[in-house]
């Protein structure tokens, strides 16, 4: 006999907080709560936080609206700026067995929150992530499009995750195993960016277990300003430093800056093939201009630089 599907609690308790952390993106985070007021009833009980992390409140005409319209909302301003402070912030307000995290940038399809959290009841894991499905504003390049540069790789629901595959855009997580971190979310990584795959990282060697849950989808709107090979070589070359951040214990040793000779050739090599495919074959250059994005990264990470996009001027 197959095993009943969980169902919410229909006590007053809180099954789900939902986190949002925002910056400076009032016309996305007004879509983000459009989306969350319009989820399936039968999602478990839930809360909605939004932690605003613009000293000047830009978040707070959007949050009002919200509750006018009928939508609790818990609203709160860090005004220290960081992307690790600004979840740690929400945590401290979040009452749910569970926690969700979406970002201001993405929009919940109505089945969103019942999917996942069904299939991490259903599983017994300690949280799962759903795919995040791109979205992309008139006039995007096509050739970037078609070339599946903004797709990420999608799992079978069910499939368990290892550190390098999460994030905490459409994440669930228990909040129990989470607030036992010390942080939880480490403000080294305030302007970096990599606080989410640290989390993850640490829970996993915890013996935390996360699952994909495919029918989870959020849409990630994605402005004219991300749709470039400029912007893409930038989250490349984070990534770059992310990876090798992240298997590193601390930063490296004042040696390790001489095996940065071994990537720095790699980006050369790949960056002079790119260029020269770029005017022929656009998406086989762009592969590997990116491929060279990740071994600068790589570099940078050894030689104890970083890139600190959480400084900028809004959470492009």
């Amino acid at each position: 006999m197959a095993a009943a599907e969980p169902r919410a609690e229909t006590t007053d308790g809180i099954e789900v907080s939902i986190c949002c952390s925002t910056f400076r993106r009032p016309a996305g985070l007004a879509r983000l709560l459009r989306s969350l007021r319009s989820l399936d009833p039968a999602s478990p009980s839930h809360e909605v936080i939004v932690v605003d992390n613009d000293a000047d409140a830009s978040a707070q005409p959007v949050v009002e609206a919200a509750r006018l319209e009928g939508m609790e909302v818990k609203y709160t301003i860090e005004p220290a700026r960081g992307i690790a402070r600004a979840r740690n912030r929400s945590l401290e307000l979040a009452a749910g067995e569970y926690i969700a995290f979406i970002d201001d940038d993405e929009e919940a399809a109505p089945r969103w929150l019942l999917e996942l959290w069904r299939e991490v009841v259903r599983s017994g894991a300690e949280g799962g992530i759903g795919p995040v499905l791109p979205v992309f504003s008139p006039g995007a390049p096509r050739w970037l499009v078609e070339g599946g540069f903004f797709e990420r790789e999608r799992l079978p629901t069910g499939t368990p995750l290892t550190a390098k595959m999460t994030r905490m855009g459409n994440a669930l997580v228990a909040r129990r195993p989470l607030i036992a971190l010390p942080g939880p979310f480490d403000e080294r990584y305030n302007f970096t960016g990599g606080e989410d795959g640290d989390v993850f990282t640490r829970l996993i060697g915890a013996g935390c277990r996360f699952v994909a849950v495919d029918s989870a989808i959020v849409l990630e709107h994605l402005t004219p300003r991300r749709t470039t090979m400029r912007w893409l070589l930038k989250r490349r070359v984070r990534t770059g430093i992310d990876t090798h951040r992240l298997a590193a214990a601390d930063a490296p040793p004042q040696w390790d800056r001489l095996r940065s000779t071994v990537p720095f050739a790699s980006a050369i090599k790949e960056g002079l093939i790119g260029l020269l495919l770029l005017p022929v074959a656009r998406t086989s250059g762009l592969r590997r201009l990116l491929l060279s994005a990740r071994h600068i990264g790589h570099v940078m990470f050894l030689n104890g630089l970083s890139c600190r996009p959480y400084l900028e001027d809004s959470w492009r």
